[in-house]
């Protein structure tokens, strides 16, 4: 299995944030949360390496610097989170054609590799369908992370209402889809209320 993380630059990343952090606490967030949820990708063993998508590589480049990822830049002319995973599917697949891939956002600031693990072992149901795992945000309605079959024809479908849609996506493509609801993979940080539902001191280290 190999992971793609799409990434935005420190400037624009958690923009909805700006009513509650100053520049300054965003980049380091962006930058903190990151290296959390790649750390946590290198560890778990079945995943062999990891791209990071961005449009921004400098700033990836420096924020992830010692981990192991390759830094793959986004087109200009291909914006946007799905172009994103586009870009990072073709490299995967040319690179590796017969892994599966793994989509993780990176802002999951409770992920763990038993996370990523469970992830795996939904993957392989007793039904020989291949299957589209789903780790549905705390809402229920959003996609965390989602895992899929190798060489299979999927439409990414991340933004509002992404969990059904991303099922829809599987049924329409004749695959089965499992939806993973669990604390590690629930809890993502878009908004100032996703901040305040944190843990003091995980503010404190995740903005200096």
């Amino acid at each position: 299995m190999v992971a793609v993380v799409p990434l935005r630059d420190g400037a624009s990343g958690k923009s909805r944030l700006a009513a509650g952090l100053t520049p300054t606490m965003r980049r380091r967030l962006v930058t903190e949360l990151a290296r959390h949820v790649v750390g946590v990708l290198a560890a778990s063993p079945g995943v062999a390496w990891i791209a990071v998508v961005t449009a921004d590589p400098g700033f990836v480049t420096d924020a992830l610097a010692g981990l192991p990822v390759r830094v793959l830049p986004q087109p200009a002319d291909q914006p946007g989170l799905n172009a994103a995973l586009d870009v990072g599917r073709e490299t995967v697949r040319a690179a590796a054609p017969g892994a599966a891939l793994l989509v993780a956002h990176a802002d999951l600031p409770d992920l763990t590799a038993d996370d990523v693990a469970a992830l795996l072992a939904a993957a392989h149901p007793s039904s020989p369908a291949p299957t589209v795992v789903v780790a549905t945000d705390r809402h229920g309605a959003g996609t965390n992370l989602l895992l899929l079959p190798a060489a299979v024809d999927f439409t990414f479908r991340f933004g509002p209402g992404s969990r059904a849609a991303h099922e829809a996506e599987a049924a329409r493509r004749g695959l089965r889809a499992v939806v993973v609801d669990r604390p590690g993979t629930a809890a993502d940080l878009d908004t100032l209320d996703d901040w305040e539902d944190l843990p003091a001191e995980t503010r404190t280290h995740l903005t200096g």
